[in-house]
């Protein structure tokens, strides 16, 4: 699968991470948009139309839990890998409840960021054909 053609959306307020997963996707060939806050996350989901968003539950603006129903109801067939430093069986239950395609806790290898993000865009791809 080609990466250039999918376009990825981070919604992460802590700036090293911003900074850290944006370099990773672009050196794989990804484009990507960051947010720091909620509000800037939602105008690149309407302007972008991202394939993926990688959304970090806590937001200085708004829940991530929020921010996922607004996501998938803005673009229900964008995949959405929750990322968070807050982890807890109840955000991961709710989180896959409302459609997200994976939930993954801080810090996390960079391989294992990339093998989620290729596996949730093979998704998107095959729900975009139906």
């Amino acid at each position: 699968m080609k990466t250039e053609n999918h376009r990825v959306l981070i919604i992460d307020d802590e700036r090293p991470v911003l900074m850290t997963v944006d370099a990773l996707l672009k050196r794989h060939g990804y484009h990507v948009d960051a947010a720091a806050t909620a509000s800037q996350g939602l105008k690149l989901l309407k302007s972008n139309s991202p394939s993926l968003v990688l959304l970090d539950l806590q937001l200085p603006d708004a829940h991530g839990l929020e921010m996922l129903d607004r996501i998938k109801t803005e673009l229900p067939k964008a995949q959405v890998i929750i990322l968070t430093a807050h982890d807890s069986l109840h955000n991961a239950i709710e989180s896959i409840k409302r459609g997200a395609y994976h939930f993954i806790s801080k810090p996390y290898a960079p391989e294992e960021l990339l093998s989620l993000v290729e596996k949730a865009l093979e998704k998107q791809f095959l729900l975009r054909q139906t």
